[in-house]
């Protein structure tokens, strides 16, 4: 469990090497530090002044502290500069990146990175380093945190990209990739219809989401360093709770041949996917199938619940087979979802016959959870502990979305108002409730129609509103409070006059700030003083006592 002594303040600056300045400019050199996860600790606010600078041995007057690096115009976290270079080539140039409190601290109060020195062999041309964290907070791997699924649906970015749509950050047009990828998501889903290309033309809206279409969407996910979950509807359209017709083409096929279709389907779309170097890293058997999927053999209950639960998990282990015939060693987890994330009783019912009596073998269990529609953060809190106490499997909110505007939507949700502060807000109590799952089980959260933005000639049903980027295409602050779920979890301390302040990013939800005199040993103690937030950001400020050591760390429920 991350821990700090509250002796800690500012980072400084270790003793340096210094060698002597070189007379010449042996080729430039340009660095890239991305600024991300400091920001979302509360380390580094460039809005308040604060800046970054890098300084090292390329300096003619070395180790110098005015190397002063600019945020990129498409990137507000990637900070660049370039710079002369004064080591000779061959040589090993050594530095480090510099947060520079208010853009005016002395020294002294620079906070340098820590640890060894950064370094590179120099060449005779021109150098581009590759992007860092400061700190290399983000490249650690820390259980619980960086392995949670913090998710977005984009299914349809490449329908509105072609309908005129473009995706903003600070004004920037981007990729919409991009832009969840700097704000710390770290998981695509994709939905996949089976429908035929001129159902497709003649609807695009309610049949694009094909394999064709679906194909070169995936590709540009993995492209962009995301993870991929491949959401197969087995359905020419929308399978929710109230539609799961079977595709036109599978409508004349007895029993026995339509499991051996489902086989046979999804192994072709693994492979299609594997080929193109897609390869899904999860995927989803059916979408929302409370009532079951491929309608009327694989509904449930029916009028003999018995054949037909049999029939829904044949018709589910036939399609995890197929994956399994295409992916080998590299199977994705395979999750099974339903749409009631508030409704415990009905998750029970259908997860005792899935997996009790018809011994269906999966991953992950998935619910959708919307707030307008499913009850409140409390009920999807008793139903996600629930389902993971009884089953022992990760649970995850496969859907879920909030709006930015009451424009649509009920004014006020469960006490969370219909504003892009109240959308965060929701963000961030979600959060809370999944980080709280018991056993560590609370595996994701998946934003439904992240992508969404107004088209005159489409019915949205509201979820325009819904979505990570208003009117004008700029993404909102909710993004960033989803992406910083998955942050990795470290605990800051800082010095004011106020006393002692702690922060910790939103993938610590749910956890409890405990303090001690000593440790190792018992004593661990939740800390008295309110904790509160600022968009993904936790914090807390402490009485500095006098005479004694105090000791902090997170903890878990």
């Amino acid at each position: 469990m991350p821990w700090i002594s509250r002796l800690w303040s500012r980072w400084l600056p270790i003793a340096l090497s210094f060698v002597a300045a070189q007379t010449w400019c042996a080729n430039q050199v340009t660095f890239q530090v991305d600024l991300s996860v400091q920001r979302a600790l509360g380390n580094f606010n460039a809005s308040a002044g604060d800046t970054v600078n890098v300084s090292g041995t390329f300096t003619t007057v070395n180790w110098t502290t005015t190397n002063l690096l600019t945020a990129s115009p498409v990137n507000s976290n990637l900070f660049t500069g370039t710079f002369n270079n004064a080591v000779n080539p061959g040589g090993a140039e050594y530095h480090k990146f510099i947060i520079n409190p208010g853009g005016k601290s002395a020294a002294g109060q620079l906070d340098w990175e820590t640890g060894a020195n950064r370094s590179f062999t120099v060449t005779g041309a021109n150098q581009t380093l590759p992007v860092t964290y400061f700190n290399n907070v983000g490249s650690i791997q820390t259980p619980g945190a960086t392995n949670f699924l913090a998710a977005a649906d984009f299914s349809l970015l490449s329908f509105f990209e072609s309908n005129g749509i473009s995706y903003k950050s600070n004004g920037q047009v981007m990729d919409g990739l991009a832009i969840l990828k700097t704000n710390g998501i770290n998981c695509v889903r994709l939905r996949v219809f089976t429908s035929s290309a001129a159902q497709s033309q003649a609807d695009p809206y309610d049949y694009l989401n094909n394999l064709d279409y679906t194909l070169p969407l995936a590709v540009r996910v993995k492209q962009a360093g995301l993870k991929l979950l491949v959401d197969f509807h087995y359905s020419d359209t929308w399978a929710d709770p109230s539609h799961q017709a079977t595709p036109d083409a599978w409508t004349n096929l007895d029993f026995t041949s339509l499991v051996a279709q489902m086989r046979s389907y999804s192994s072709n779309a693994i492979a299609t996917f594997a080929a193109a170097g897609a390869m899904p890293d999860y995927v989803q058997v059916g979408n929302e199938i409370t009532g079951g999927m491929l309608w009327p053999t694989g509904a449930v209950p029916g009028n003999n619940a018995n054949v037909q639960w049999s029939q829904l998990a044949q018709l589910i282990n036939s399609g995890i087979q197929g994956m399994r015939d295409a992916a080998g060693t590299n199977m994705p987890k395979v999750i099974i979802h339903i749409d009631r994330g508030g409704d415990w009783a009905t998750t029970q019912w259908f997860f005792d016959n899935l997996i009790q009596n018809q011994q269906v073998q999966f991953d992950i269990i998935g619910e959708s959870y919307y707030p307008f529609w499913h009850g409140s953060l409390g009920d999807l809190a008793n139903c996600l502990t629930n389902a993971a106490l009884r089953y022992g499997k990760p649970v995850v909110v496969a859907e879920t979305a909030f709006p930015w505007t009451n424009s649509v939507w009920t004014t006020n949700i469960y006490g969370f108002p219909g504003t892009s502060n109240g959308q965060t807000q929701y963000a961030i109590a979600l959060a809370e409730v999944v980080k709280n799952v018991p056993n560590h089980l609370g595996a994701g959260i998946f934003w439904w129609g992240a992508e969404y933005q107004h088209l005159d000639s489409v019915n949205e049903a509201g979820f325009d509103v819904t979505s990570f980027f208003d009117n004008n295409g700029e993404v909102l602050p909710v993004a960033n409070a989803v992406g910083q779920m998955a942050a990795p979890l470290f605990l800051r301390a800082s010095l004011s006059d106020s006393g002692l302040r702690l922060a910790w990013p939103l993938s610590g939800a749910g956890m409890i700030l405990t303090s001690a005199t000593n440790t190792p040993g018992p004593g661990w103690n939740p800390v008295s003083s309110p904790v509160t937030n600022t968009g993904p950001v936790f914090y807390t400020t402490q009485t500095v006592p006098t005479g004694t050591s105090q000791f902090y760390r997170l903890q878990t429920n």
